[in-house]
């Protein structure tokens, strides 16, 4: 008689939970809805919005079969989820982090962590340039996405010791990369690889991790109890290996 690998054992549960929806304890009529604010666009491999293929779906669709809560995909601009969130009218930020939303902490409910999100230097495969450190950019471009606020980088944007290049996604970041539009990119490690896998194989490389954070849920305050049975679900998946097997999908 072999013995499983927790590896394969995984996968069997992932594929009880996600394959096999109709299995559930809990009756169509005691099931309720958690409303989660999603982008109004694709963000691979996060989210789809057409097939619901992407990581945060797949969590959320685990949880569901293990709890009476099913969720309602809401999508929103990326400030308004956050105002929807912290004024209670959006019960759920499904992949966030505290660090990220302190400014209204004291409104919202956090899970405990369930993965981390880091932010990666990206280069053309054939780059020589080391970045260890932002001075190593001193006078080059960086490609990042706009809007978003990187920790480490920003005093060298404030002074223009390192040039920020906005772009409107990854996509378009790795676009401009690609073309010598920047010496180098940085941005979410997740969406980097899936990118660079599936639509630029062999085209880059990645380097130093930058301004790693704990990723969680974020639930609005009056949200909070079904937060917590929530949380403890989440934590499950974690411990059991569940996560990282969605995850693993898309690395």
């Amino acid at each position: 008689m072999r013995v499983k690998t927790k590896e394969k054992i995984c996968q069997q549960l992932l594929a009880l939970c996600l394959l096999f929806p109709g299995i559930s304890s809990f009756a169509d009529k005691d099931r309720l809805s958690i409303s989660a604010g999603l982008l109004p666009s694709d963000y691979p491999p996060l989210f789809w919005i057409d097939d619901k293929k992407g990581i945060v779906q797949k969590i959320l669709e685990a949880i569901s079969q293990r709890s009476s809560y099913d969720f309602k995909e809401e999508y929103y601009p990326f400030n308004r989820i956050i105002y929807k969130v912290g004024n209670d009218s959006l019960d759920l930020e499904a992949w966030t982090s505290p660090q990220w939303r302190e400014s209204i902490a004291k409104n919202v409910y956090f899970t405990a962590p369930f993965t981390e999100h880091c932010e990666v230097i990206v280069q053309l495969k054939d780059s020589d340039l080391e970045v260890n450190h932002p001075s190593d950019l001193r006078g080059k471009r960086l490609g990042v996405v706009q809007n978003y606020t990187f920790k480490t980088f920003e005093p060298f944007f404030e002074t223009g010791e390192v040039i920020r290049n906005n772009s409107k996604d990854e996509m378009h970041v790795l676009r401009l990369l690609m073309k010598g539009r920047n010496n180098a990119a940085l941005m979410d490690e997740l969406v980097a690889r899936y990118l660079m896998k599936t639509r630029f194989p062999g085209t880059f490389k990645t380097g130093k991790t930058f301004d790693c954070v704990p990723i969680a849920f974020m639930f609005s305050k009056s949200a909070e109890k079904q937060g917590k049975e929530i949380n403890s679900i989440l934590q499950k998946l974690k411990s059991e290996g569940i996560i990282d097997q969605i995850m693993k999908e898309y690395r």
